[in-house]
């Protein structure tokens, strides 16, 4: 049996891929008062309007502590709204705010600067087949860390 498979060569580079994210990012995102997971759901939101807490925290894969814990960060800031769900009254339903939108360009900035960084050190064109470049991308990011 191969060590290299395709599937999983995929999930190895995504993991490696967004660990590396998580750590570039987040000193940036809290200049911003966030953290990378407030971001996701920020642009979340932003993308997709509103949800259910419960169903973020699937989307987003976070357990119901965690999106509850960022959820409050997030109405805190003034970033999000919560309601009782009209339908259910045991679910809260989440909108971002006017304030929310506000910072979400600066989360796809510290985004697209990040992949662009990315890009240019490994010398992938943004054209280039998906596998590869992720591919491309991880082998830099584990080179940088050595």
């Amino acid at each position: 049996m191969t060590l290299q498979t395709f599937p999983g060569d995929l999930a190895q580079s995504f993991s490696i891929i967004h660990r590396a994210f998580q750590r570039d990012t987040q000193p940036v995102y809290k200049q911003l008062n966030l953290n990378v997971t407030n971001a996701y759901i920020l642009l979340l939101l932003e993308q997709q309007g509103e949800h259910s807490q419960n169903e973020l925290a699937k989307r987003l894969v976070i357990n119901k502590g965690q999106i509850t814990r960022e959820i409050k960060r997030l109405s805190e800031l003034g970033y999000v709204s919560q309601t009782q769900s009209v339908d259910n009254r045991t679910t809260n339903v989440i909108k971002i705010t006017e304030a929310g939108s506000q910072v979400v360009p600066k989360i796809v900035d510290i985004r697209n600067q990040w992949w662009q960084q990315r890009l240019d050190q490994s010398h992938v064109d943004v054209n280039a087949p998906f596998a590869e470049t992720l591919q491309t991308v991880m082998r830099e990011l584990i080179e940088r860390d050595k």
